[in-house]
């Protein structure tokens, strides 16, 4: 549709949201244990419906924290992060890659390899989003793109086609994955879900042959974006000694190869009155067998989960429920992503049920309502970032979590409070607490006993408390807002502010998000000791060039590339 009906696409999008939550948080539970751990961790009770349960967070020498009921996992929470940096202009790559991936990690639950590996290595200020090439980037080919494309796909107004929102999804994965099947899998999820968008019903494995199609002509996309074809592609084809549209139409055939199974278990799985059922499990064994879901060389491999969970969703696509449990019961397996993948995909159909309760519903309710609007072609609130001109990524996780004007905060983000009745644990001088942020979502995370002060420049941004707009689903209309400030706000009703005597000094547009204030002028000489201080690299020269295009003038434009060129002249010996 080229001009979605707003009020179905709110309703979808914010089923999809919701489903995916709750579905991740059931299959969390089960995600890399055993049978046994599994019984431990349930004490006993069936695993249908997202409980509360006691994991070890922070590696082998972690602290057992409780989680609540409908705690979600990574999946959700880079799901999040991706939205807050989707806005009406499009996708914040930078925002996303320089403040959201290496905060992560100073509250994730769970996360694989490449995804941590990323973000440790975007600490580097050398480091650009499309020259992340951490130890093993180019073996990184599981569904840690595919679990969190999703928002791309929510404010897109045409979600069916190859349009922008796919080669945001690119672009998304390149930033931590370097294998096709990591990115093969994301668009053709991305794809999928575009297409339940659209429709309101999950794609039937007679529709499956055209989305791998257009899967097939994504690649196309990648000559459409400057750093993707100029930089990023040829240092891939250099290392690998491959073209790389030749591996990603090998990876196209791979899934080709996977369809006749995920075909067959649609039926077997369609043809049974439920779910929970030993029919079930065996049904639904032989895709994971057929697909090697459960072997540690492709347990979670782009492509394979991506097919199993449009496979799911197809087999019962109004039962969003029953497919979930029958992912997380299915110990061995990704059994998180699968089943929030799936439900993401039958949540934005018609079919779908008035999704459950998760942790922040509030907040997720308001975040895909915002993407939807976006779709529309309504104006929103973009989520405030710090001015990346003086951004300084914290080089340790547990200094992400410091004093910003007497108050603790979570860098770049957000105010934090502790949760009142949650434990926190206390070990060799860190502290693992849950905290409630200003902007809407829980944290846990894991911070000094003493916290520091943070950088001015990492403070959290200024920002309002919004309302989403009404939501129906199942015939009740439910209003969702973020909720109210949990603590004092030095007497601002709705605002969080810095302190009267930063602002002022905050110089060159410290909201990178909107336009300046009359206090916070464009500053051009800071902008060119910035860009000096990146030895005139592309990437700095690139933003900093886009930022004076969004907040300031014609003549400030001009001013600032008559210099650079002049500057830059007088380094060509």
């Amino acid at each position: 549709m080229s001009k979605p009906d707003l009020g179905r696409r709110m309703e979808r999008t914010v089923g999809s949201a919701l489903w995916a939550a709750w579905a991740d948080a059931l299959g969390f539970i089960s995600e890399l244990t055993s049978d046994a751990g599994l019984r431990q961790r349930l004490r006993g009770r069936p695993l249908i419906e997202p409980l509360e349960w006691t994991r070890r967070v922070g590696g082998k020498f972690g602290a057992d924290m409780v989680l609540p009921a409908g705690c979600y996992s990574d999946d959700t929470q880079l799901r999040l992060a991706t939205s807050r940096s989707v806005h009406g202009r499009g996708f914040d790559v930078e925002a996303f890659a320089r403040i959201e991936l290496p905060i992560w990690p100073s509250y994730a639950l769970g996360g694989g390899r490449a995804c941590k590996a990323a973000s440790a290595n975007l600490v580097k200020p050398t480091t650009p989003w499309f020259g992340n090439f951490f130890d093993g980037w180019l073996d990184a080919g599981g569904n840690g793109v595919a679990m969190r494309i999703q928002p791309h796909v929510w404010a897109a107004p045409q979600p069916a086609i190859l349009g922008q929102h796919v080669l945001d999804m690119i672009v998304n994965g390149v930033i931590s994955h370097g294998h096709p099947r990591a990115l093969v899998g994301a668009v053709l999820h991305g794809l999928s879900l575009g297409a339940t968008l659209n429709d309101g019903y999950v794609p039937s494995p007679e529709r499956w042959p055209e989305l791998l199609e257009s899967t097939q002509q994504a690649v196309k996309l990648v000559d459409e974006n400057q750093q993707l074809a100029s930089l990023w592609r040829p240092a891939w084809e250099y290392q690998t000694g491959i073209a790389f549209v030749d591996a990603w139409q090998r990876t196209v055939d791979e899934c080709r190869k996977m369809l006749p199974d995920a075909r067959q278990a649609v039926i077997e799985l369609s043809g049974l009155e439920g779910c929970l059922s030993d029919t079930a499990d065996a049904a639904y064994d032989k895709l994971v067998v057929s697909l090697g879901l459960r072997d540690q060389s492709t347990r979670g491999s782009g492509v394979a989960t991506v097919i199993t969970a449009l496979a799911l969703a197809a087999a019962a696509p109004a039962d969003p429920v029953g497919v979930s449990q029958l992912a997380a019961r299915t110990v061995g397996t990704d059994t998180d992503t699968i089943a929030t993948m799936t439900a993401a995909l039958i949540g934005a159909s018609d079919t779908a049920p008035r999704p459950p309760l998760v942790l922040d519903a509030p907040y997720l309710t308001a975040e895909a309502s915002r993407l939807a609007m976006i779709a529309g072609g309504k104006a929103t609130q973009p989520f405030s970032y710090p001015d990346l001109l003086h951004w300084s990524p914290p080089h340790t996780q547990v200094d992400a979590v410091g004093i910003a004007g007497g108050q603790p905060a979570l860098a770049g983000l957000g105010w934090l409070r502790p949760v009142e009745g949650r434990e926190s644990v206390e070990m060799r001088g860190t502290l693992w607490i849950w905290t409630q942020s200003d902007f809407g979502p829980s944290f846990l995370v894991k911070q000094r006993t003493t916290l520091r002060e943070l950088p001015e420049s990492n403070w959290p941004v200024r920002r309002e408390r919004t309302v989403s707009p009404r939501v129906r689903h199942a015939g009740q209309d439910k209003v969702s807002a973020q909720p109210e400030m949990p603590y004092e706000t030095r007497g601002m009703d709705a605002t969080i502010v810095r302190p009267a005597e930063s602002t002022a000094q905050s110089g060159s547009a410290r909201n990178a998000s909107g336009p300046p204030t009359e206090n916070e002028p464009v500053n051009i000489d800071d902008m060119l000791t910035w860009v000096a201080r990146r030895g005139y690299d592309e990437t700095a020269i690139g933003y900093a060039i886009r930022r004076i295009s969004e907040i300031g003038t014609i003549e400030q434009l001009v001013a600032f590339t008559t210099t650079l060129r002049a500057r830059m002249g007088r380094l060509v010996p």
